[in-house]
Formats: C-alpha cells, sequence, structure tokens
C-alpha cells in the first residue's frame, strides 16, 4: 500500500539516537551509527521523530509500504520492556552496568578549622553532593535518598555559573 513513512537521509545522520528514543512504536533504531527505520509496519506515520533529530535527516515522503501493525508494535514493547526488566534485573544482582551511574550516597567530613588564613590562595568550596547520580534521568526512582526528600532541579551548567552553588544551595539540605 501506498501510505505516508519517515524516510532517513544517512548521510546527514550524526547517530545520536534521539529519533530512536522518541520513537513510542521502536520503527527505529540505531545500526553502525546511524539511524536506520528497521520495520515499515512499525511507524504510525505521526513523526514524533522528526523535531528530536538535530540534523534535518528525517522526513516523510509517500512510497509503498507495510500497512501499520498496532499489535505487532503492542507485542515488541511488551518483549522489549520484559527484556530490559530481565537485564535491569541481572545487571543488579551482578553489581553490572556503568559504575558511573551506581546508586551510592556520600558522606562528607566536615573540614578541619585552618590555623591561620591564607589570603593569597583561594579557598576551593567543598562538594555538597549527598547522593549520586544527580541527573534525574539516571537516579533511581526508588533510591533511599528520594524518601521524603526536597528536590534541587537546577540546569546543567548553575554550578559553574554560580560560582558558591554548592554552599548556598545545597549545604546541609
Amino acid at each position: 500500500m501506498i501510505r505516508k513513512i519517515i524516510q532517513i537521509d544517512e548521510d546527514k545522520c550524526n547517530g545520536c539516537g534521539l529519533c530512536a528514543n522518541a520513537c513510542h512504536e521502536g520503527a527505529i533504531a540505531i545500526i553502525d551509527g546511524k539511524a536506520k527505520l528497521t520495520r515499515d509496519d512499525f511507524c504510525d506515520g505521526f513523526g514524533d521523530c522528526l523535531p528530536e533529530c538535530p540534523t534535518g535527516a528525517i522526513s516523510f515522503v509517500e512510497r509503498e509500504a507495510a500497512a501499520y501493525d498496532e499489535a505487532a508494535v503492542q507485542e515488541n514493547k511488551r518483549r522489549a520492556a520484559m527484556q530490559h526488566e530481565h537485564e535491569h534485573e541481572h545487571n543488579h544482582a551482578h553489581g553490572a552496568g556503568c559504575p558511573g551511574a551506581a546508586q551510592r550516597t556520600i558522606v562528607h567530613d566536615e573540614p578541619a578549622e585552618q590555623a591561620a588564613p591564607q589570603a593569597a590562595a583561594p579557598v576551593a568550596a567543598q562538594s555538597q553532593l549527598v547522593n549520586w547520580p544527580v541527573q534525574l534521568k539516571l537516579a533511581p526512582t526508588k533510591a533511599p535518598y528520594f524518601d521524603g526528600a526536597n528536590l534541587l532541579i537546577a540546569a546543567d551548567c548553575s554550578a559553574y555559573a554560580y560560582g558558591n552553588f554548592h554552599q548556598d544551595f545545597m549545604r546541609n539540605k
């Protein structure tokens, strides 16, 4: 059947994966560093992927394509969710996964009082982070440090732009 479907220009694609994350049907995957439409019958033709592409590599075309198959999409989503859950359980049980994303609570020692301040050398403020990871998309939603917590949500650049960010906004909180 002739229908509206996406087309990906591999020459423009930078392989960022934003389109694959935006595709709710799972029709796009990153293969060999480029976005690919893996199954015509998974593409609903709504184009949620288009505005996510930073290079303009995705467009609509009308061409011969298999009809959208919602049942196949739902089955694929179910399988992917089960696979993801299995991998998460396996990684959690075996300590695998990205070490930098491992959940941890940070305990700081109180800095010792200095005998005499040195005016010539600037004093670096100590980090006030008490948990890791700090990005919400990486933090486990059931992490114990969220229990009864008030969240400070700030742009990534805030700590760099505001020199006393940790001391003024995070200390003892």
